[in-house]
């Protein structure tokens, strides 16, 4: 299950690591009233009024073949996860494209929560971890790094201890701050608010522009409802501020948005503005 666009010389596949069971959007859009949802239900919520999400991540390589691999976000990990105790897919999907795991030169962690990285590391029988990517340099913003490895947090947060902080011990971890290249064309797009260090990536190449936004939205409607936040937003403030500041970029320039928690055929669109209205409107 895989998306591609290109962008310029670079190409980017969207794949799909999981896909959880529908949840009641009240419990993700605690502030949102129902009544709210009615002028994007058809194209936001499932049949059901329920909010579905994927888990993707994004395979960033040269479209004529050769050159490095970055690959952003790991997904929900090997589970099994629910429904019916499924396996993470990562993996299987990367092979469908002909990328192998020692293959991957970067990967780039938007945020640290356990949806996006959970192939991160593989833990052997004895429970020592190794790099599932065992080339691959591990990007992370600093201010996550900082804020999520304090003992008291960890201690709260499996998937801390067991996907991210490993990392720094096996040697292969990149803290960043800003905006810093990773690759030619491929450029950290700090939108904190989600977490305290959540970025983007910028794909800049042959004059075209196309940003995966992590978890800049959730949902289709927040590019719309630019004030709308889920719980798990750190910061709803610097989360509003950041949607706003994006979206806008990204109408005005006519940059290939790519979104990680949106299903898989219409999570690679672009934003129209009109009348100081933004939408979501899906690649073909």
């Amino acid at each position: 299950m895989a998306t591609t666009v290109t962008i310029g010389d670079l190409e980017v596949t969207a794949v799909v690591d999981h896909t959880p069971p529908p949840r009641d959007v009240g419990m993700i859009f605690a502030d949102v009233p129902a009544e709210a949802w009615g002028p994007h239900r058809d194209y936001a919520l499932d049949a059901n009024g329920m909010w579905q999400t994927q888990y993707c991540s994004f395979v960033i390589r040269p479209a004529s073949g050769g050159g490095p691999i970055v690959l952003v976000d790991t997904g929900m990990g090997p589970g099994p996860h629910e429904p019916g105790n499924a396996p993470g897919r990562l993996l299987e999907e990367l092979a469908a494209l002909g990328v192998a795991p020692g293959q991957v030169d970067f990967v780039v962690t938007t945020h640290p929560h356990g949806d996006h990285v959970g192939w991160n590391v593989t833990h052997t029988d004895g429970g020592a971890p190794r790099a599932t990517f065992s080339a691959a340099t591990y990007v992370l913003a600093r201010a996550d790094w900082d804020h999520w490895t304090q003992p008291e947090i960890m201690a709260n947060v499996p998937a801390i201890g067991r996907s991210v902080q490993p990392l720094e011990g096996l040697g292969v971890l990149r803290l960043v701050e800003g905006e810093e290249s990773i690759v030619a064309g491929v450029t950290t797009l700090p939108a904190h608010g989600h977490t305290p260090g959540h970025q983007c990536v910028l794909i800049e190449s042959g004059g075209q522009t196309g940003v995966i936004v992590g978890d800049l939205f959730h949902n289709s409607a927040q590019v719309t409802e630019q004030e709308w936040c889920p719980t798990f937003d750190w910061n709803q403030d610097l989360s509003r501020a950041s949607r706003r500041e994006v979206i806008a970029r990204a109408a005005s320039e006519g940059w290939t948005v790519m979104a990680c928690h949106l299903e898989i055929g219409r999570n690679i669109g672009r934003i129209v503005e009109s009348g100081g209205r933004h939408t979501w409107t899906p690649l073909p």
